[in-house]
């Protein structure tokens, strides 16, 4: 049986929910007819932020303080394009969320083996402009080094050649959490136990990979309805049946030259072992940096989470 795990997004979103705002509101170049992702809902109550950038859309959670889903629509035109843009950008807190809720540059301190991971990469973006929008750290979350550096880096460059052979795809990514391993950096951002990426091709079909936030090169491939019950979030809610049942075969994540391959595994072996987080030396004295559980599953997890805030 699979362990119960719960998205970003799932653990701060309720019908109380505060939203704001940063640009058009819709994003219709972004979503198309597939409709925003929809998030599980939670008794608990808990700001959420809405921004739509030039190249992507993102909701996000103060209790969490990262990105819930970050979305994307790309197309072979932009894809290329992107090739040509130098990455010459810098992390930035994202103003337009308020201080409390956001996090901040100097949560990502060096020494954690924690990287500042971009949700939608900034190498799909096919000007300056956009990519540097790509930097918000409403668009990250802090993701393991070598994974990010390497089996997920090799999954976003293998989903940038299905939009290259296809013409067109609508990405979602986002971070999920196990119950029983809820910590935080700097005592403030939630550190994801794994990683997401929802790729839906028109016409063609729609399926996920899903990823361990640690050094480990295993992988799974699920369907959107299987996404949508394993991390709490639905990020086509508009898709067909058939689409959401059945998962497309998407391509296997390429390795940069002189890398290893991933391993592609099936769900249940990817959640079966606790994912294995690098040390945080530079946690205050005597600073727990794991949230208290109060049980087994997600509801005791989201009480200890809103416990904190």
């Amino acid at each position: 049986m699979l362990k119960p795990l719960i998205l970003a997004a799932a653990i701060a979103a309720s019908v109380s929910t505060v939203a704001y705002a940063k640009g058009p509101t819709e994003c219709p170049h972004i979503f198309g007819t597939n409709g925003q992702p929809h998030v599980a809902t939670t008794a608990a109550p808990s700001r959420t932020q809405f921004l739509c950038f030039r190249g992507y859309a993102v909701q996000t959670s103060a209790a969490t303080r990262t990105a819930l889903w970050s979305a994307e629509n790309l197309t072979a035109q932009a894809v290329l394009a992107a090739r040509a843009v130098p990455r010459d950008s810098d992390f930035y807190e994202e103003s337009s969320i308020p201080a409390t809720d956001r996090a901040y540059l100097s949560d990502y301190r060096r020494g954690t083996g924690l990287d500042r991971g971009h949700l939608a990469p900034s190498a799909d973006f096919p000007d300056q402009a956009s990519q540097a929008e790509s930097f918000s750290l409403a668009n990250v979350v802090p993701q393991s080094s070598i994974s990010n550096r390497r089996l997920w880096s090799h999954i976003e460059t293998s989903t940038r050649r299905m939009v290259r052979d296809y013409g067109q795809a609508f990405v979602v990514t986002g971070p999920a959490f196990d119950a029983a391993q809820p910590a935080r950096l700097n005592d403030r951002v939630a550190i994801p136990s794994y990683l997401w990426k929802a790729v839906y091709v028109p016409s063609v079909g729609a399926a996920a990979y899903v990823a361990r936030n640690d050094a480990t090169p295993w992988y799974a491939v699920v369907s959107i309805a299987e996404l949508a019950n394993l991390a709490g979030v639905d990020p086509f809610p508009r898709l067909d049946r058939a689409y959401r049942e059945t998962p497309m075969t998407l391509l296997a994540p390429t390795p940069h030259p002189g890398e290893k391959a991933g391993r592609k595994v099936s769900l249940t072996t990817l959640t079966s072992a606790a994912v294995d987080r690098p040390a945080l030396p530079d946690a205050p004295e005597g600073q727990d940096l794991r949230h208290p559980v109060l049980g087994s599953g997600a509801l005791p997890f989201i009480r200890a989470v809103f416990a904190r805030h």
